[in-house]
């Protein structure tokens, strides 16, 4: 019987590693991360409302624009080092086969 993909004869899958650590955090990062981002931008709003600091409402709009900038980067981030741990995890899975035919001209 024949399927798409065979495994490999005598391959030996390698132990998990720090890419499986990585993905079980990586939604701790997104959620705890994503927030973080914010805190300037929110300190910036309660301190507009006082009214002896004269915070300004270009400033508070200065703040979300830099927060929303650097959530940007930072998920982009976190995307990138997913799919580096992913791609990682897969090559450390077993070898598959797809059509494995005997060489005519080995010597």
């Amino acid at each position: 019987m024949s399927t798409l993909l065979n495994i490999l004869p005598g391959f030996q899958t390698c132990p998990p590693g720090a890419e499986r650590k990585i993905l079980r955090n990586i939604p701790l990062l997104l959620g705890l991360g994503s927030p973080l981002i914010f805190i300037p931008s929110f300190i910036g709003r309660i301190f507009a409302q006082n009214t002896y600091l004269h915070i300004s409402a270009a400033s508070v709009k200065m703040y979300d624009i830099l927060g929303i900038g650097t959530l940007i980067v930072y998920w982009l981030a976190i995307f990138t080092i997913t799919i580096g741990a992913i791609l990682v995890s897969l090559m450390k899975g077993p070898a598959y086969v797809a059509d494995a035919y005997p060489m005519e001209d080995l010597d």
